[in-house]
């Protein structure tokens, strides 16, 4: 019998998908034999249960035996599929992929639970998709290599096409197939590099590999190894990061967004905000960064620009919005521009800030997706205009809604004020001129969130209709609780988080700087010696530890 203490992360990422087969088979079964089917709360049990189990074995099994002075890929899983073509499961967490799979794994139980009044028939449809979800979501964050990287990114995208489709409201239709033209522009992109990077390693290795990192000691060479040519990494880069732009979402390519939001029930987007975003942005730290490290510098300034024309661009966007779900859609638009900027910075403030900033800002808009529905299901309407006032008969809600509001604007001892001041810190050092304009549009974003707060919490009660609302009930508490208690904790010690993630950015930047291509510089003698591009050689690295 195999010990399946030794494969936490294989049992974390597939028991969702086991479980909803099992649920899908025994629907078939009982239909063959004509037998009554099961009440729908046993389903909603036994799916709670199951995302509650792979939530526990994310952060008691993965993250309390993660080590963070260890650099490298932590509880490695590899199973062969095609040595020909290189594509193997391969599994693993660094501390940046520990922490997105770690909320999303926590998130998805609070998104079941959210939307437990939103499903009116096909209960058993609903929880298996969710469970298929879940797994696709968390395989893209734990994979460690290109061909199951973009298997689980396309596993992702049925189930948030049937949750849509079957479970959203008005204009579900136009949502749906909106993502299915964006997501199969990101998979094309994404299989594009793939097989390029299969043919290169074929060419220069004999043998091809889409590995990130070697399973073991006697495995063979991985994708590090092989050298790409700067002129081929500058269109390499451009093709994955759009199609990973695809998903963060990054203005141009986020017309999906605020359309998906309007339409989705609470559950999904919830999750949309969270592992769907992060699940990109692995992908340009782990695969793109490394890979591609002389595009990645030289696409550094452009892509600062873009970050703060996104956040500006979204935020001015989101002052005229009427609508309260697509008006928290350009937040999450305006953020991953911010979390770009960080990004484009290519030390370790910056890289930290924007992993510390996708990761409180996703739970804190997600929080806020939560209270719409909440508000939603009381009023019956999102729209702007219907509310006002509503701390008087709501203040535990105008409570959780601020401190989300203020985790956005990144106010001192919430999460988002780590994450920004790290980002800030970052575009310090290598992008001074822009940090002025990163700080313009951060006063711009902040504006909106306070407005929608006062307009929606403060002043008079002024719609009889608000005035009998009902507070948040005890389940709705309890969903806020667990999503505020992270978001202040990380703003008030933010010291175990930075623990896991730094190591991590230290390895991406030291794999930039050994992939980076040399170029010549001139000593004062004449003689030619070749250098490192711009600053990422010489980064003070922890003491390795065992991938």
């Amino acid at each position: 019998m195999p010990d399946w203490s030794n494969h936490l992360l294989l049992v974390t990422v597939a028991a969702p998908a086991f479980v909803a087969f099992g649920l899908v088979g025994s629907g078939l079964i009982q239909g063959f034999l004509g037998l009554p089917p099961l009440p729908e709360v046993a389903w909603r049990v036994l799916g709670l249960v199951t995302v509650i189990a792979t939530f526990l074995l994310a952060f008691f099994g993965i993250g309390l035996g993660f080590d963070p002075e260890a650099i490298g890929f932590q509880h490695v899983e590899y199973f062969g599929w095609s040595e020909d073509f290189g594509a193997h499961l391969l599994l693993g967490v660094d501390g940046i992929g520990l922490c997105f799979l770690v909320s999303t794994a926590g998130l998805v139980p609070l998104a079941m639970v959210s939307s437990r009044s939103e499903v009116k028939g096909s209960v058993r449809s609903w929880i298996a998709t969710c469970l298929f979800l879940e797994s696709g979501l968390l395989g893209a964050l734990a994979s460690a290599n290109l061909f199951s990287f973009i298997f689980f990114w396309g596993m992702g995208l049925v189930p948030i096409l049937l949750w849509m489709g079957r479970w959203g409201g008005p204009g579900r239709a136009r949502a749906a197939g909106r993502i299915w033209a964006i997501e199969s522009i990101g998979l094309m992109g994404l299989l594009y590099v793939a097989f390029l990077l299969r043919e290169a390693s074929l060419d220069q290795l004999g043998m091809a590999t889409l590995d990130l990192v070697r399973a073991s000691v006697d495995a063979g060479p991985s994708l590090l190894d092989v050298r790409i040519p700067p002129a081929e990494q500058t269109v390499l880069f451009f093709v994955m990061a759009i199609a990973l732009a695809t998903r963060l979402p990054l203005v141009p390519l986020h017309y999906w967004l605020p359309t998906a939001h309007a339409a989705a029930p609470t559950g999904l987007s919830v999750l949309l905000a969270t592992g769907f975003v992060q699940t990109a942005a692995i992908g340009i730290l782990r695969f793109a960064l490394p890979l591609f490290p002389d595009a990645a510098t030289s696409a550094g300034p452009a892509l600062s620009v873009l970050g703060i024309v996104a956040l500006v661009h979204a935020s001015l966007i989101a002052l005229v919005q009427k609508e309260l779900k697509r008006l928290v859609a350009y937040t999450c638009v305006g953020y991953a521009g911010f979390a770009v900027f960080g990004i484009s910075t290519l030390n370790v403030q910056g890289l930290s800030g924007a992993v510390l900033q996708l990761l409180t800002h996703g739970i804190a808009t997600a929080a806020l997706f939560m209270l719409i529905g909440f508000l939603a299901a009381r009023r019956g309407t999102t729209e702007v205009t219907a509310f006002g006032g509503l701390a008087k008969p709501m203040p535990v809600c105008a409570f959780f809604f601020a401190v989300m509001a203020f985790s956005l604007v990144g106010l001192p001892l919430t999460g988002g004020f780590v994450g920004d001041l790290f980002v800030l810190l970052g575009s310090l050092e290598t992008r001074r001129e822009l940090s002025v304009l990163a700080l313009t549009a951060m006063v711009v974003a902040a504006s909106y969130l306070l407005w929608v707060q006062r307009r929606l919490f403060l002043g008079p009660v002024d719609e009889p209709a608000n005035r009998g609302l009902i507070d948040l009930d005890r389940r709705e508490r309890t969903i806020l609780l667990a999503m505020a208690i992270p978001i202040i904790a990380i703003g008030v010690y933010p010291n175990p988080i930075l623990r896991r993630v730094e190591p991590a950015v230290l390895e991406i930047l030291d794999q930039m700087a050994r992939r980076s291509t040399p170029v010549e510089s001139e000593e004062p003698g004449g003689d030619l010696e070749l250098v490192a591009q711009d600053s990422l050689r010489d980064i003070p690295l922890p003491k390795r530890g065992a991938r």
